[in-house]
C-alpha cells in the first residue's frame, strides 16, 4: 500500500533537489501560482514578476542609500566649516560661537545646550542656559552610561530639557563630559520619527565631543580650547543622516 504523501514531503524532496525544475522545465508551464491579489498565473511569469520586485525594492534602497550618503556628507561639511571658524574664535566668545552656529546649520524643531554655570559666557539664551536642578533629575541615567538618550522620551524629561513644549515627538540628549559633568546638549522634533531609539547618532555626538571639550579645558585652566576643541571624536560609523535630515 503506498503511503500518502504530505505538503512537507513536497517541500522537503524540492529542498532536496534544488535542480528538480531545471531538470525538468516543462512543468513550469504546467504549474500555476497565486498572486497578491490571488489571481492564478504560470509560474515562469510569478517568478519573473518578483525578481522584478525585487529588483525594484534593490534601487529604491540604493537611492535611499545615496541619499543619506549625501546629507551625511553635507553633515561632515558643516561640522568641519564649524571647526574652522571656531579656531579663529575669541575664547570669550567660543559657546556663543558654537550655539548660533549649531542652531542654524543643524535643523531640528528645537535645540538647547545647558551646562554648569561657571561655563556660561554670557546671560541664558533660549539656545543656552546653566544645567538646572530638574536637568540633573531626570538625566541620571548618564552616571551610568556614555551613549545619549533618543526617541520619544517621558515627557518629564522633555519639560526638564526644552520648557513646556507639547507637540515635541522625538528628541535626542547627549551628555557632556563624564557622567554628563560639564552638561547636556538636546535636540528635539515635531517628526516622531526624528530621532529614534539606536539611530546612528555619531554628527551629534561629535558636536558635543567639540563643546565638551572646550569645557574641559575652561575646567582645567587650558587657555587654548580651540584645539582641543578639534579633536575627532570617537563615531560608531554609521550614517546620520536620517537624524539630521
Amino acid at each position: 500500500m503506498s503511503e500518502s504523501i504530505s505538503k512537507q514531503d513536497i517541500v522537503a524532496y524540492l529542498q532536496d533537489h534544488p535542480t528538480f525544475f531545471a531538470d525538468n522545465p516543462s512543468l513550469l508551464q504546467e504549474l500555476t501560482v497565486a498572486d497578491d491579489q490571488g489571481q492564478l498565473q504560470q509560474m515562469a511569469t510569478y517568478r519573473a514578476k518578483s525578481l522584478q520586485q525585487q529588483n525594484q525594492q534593490l534601487k529604491h534602497q540604493i537611492k535611499q542609500l545615496i541619499h543619506h550618503a549625501k546629507i551625511n556628507e553635507t553633515l561632515m561639511n558643516r561640522v568641519y566649516e564649524l571647526l574652522v571658524e571656531l579656531a579663529v574664535t575669541e575664547r570669550a566668545d567660543f559657546l556663543s560661537r558654537f550655539v548660533d552656529f549649531v542652531q542654524s546649520h543643524f535643523a531640528s524643531d528645537y535645540f538647547k545646550l545647558s551646562c554648569r554655570q561657571e561655563f556660561l559666557q554670557q546671560l541664558p539664551s533660549n539656545h543656552c542656559e546653566a544645567l538646572t536642578a530638574a536637568q540633573k533629575s531626570q538625566f541620571t541615567v548618564f552616571q551610568h552610561q556614555d551613549e545619549p538618550l533618543s526617541g520619544r522620551l517621558p515627557q518629564s524629561q522633555i519639560e526638564a530639557m526644552f520648557g513646556g513644549h507639547k507637540d515635541i515627538r522625538s528628541a535626542i540628549i547627549i551628555p557632556l563630559g563624564p557622567g554628563a559633568s560639564y552638561g547636556l546638549l538636546g535636540f528635539a522634533s515635531c517628526d516622531e520619527d526624528k530621532f529614534m531609539p539606536h539611530a546612528a547618532s555619531d554628527i551629534l555626538q561629535k558636536l558635543g565631543h567639540i563643546v565638551s571639550c572646550f569645557f574641559a579645558a575652561k575646567d582645567s585652566g587650558n587657555e587654548q580650547p580651540t584645539q582641543s576643541g578639534s579633536t575627532p571624536a570617537k563615531t560608531s560609523g554609521h550614517d546620520s543622516s536620517q537624524a539630521m535630515s
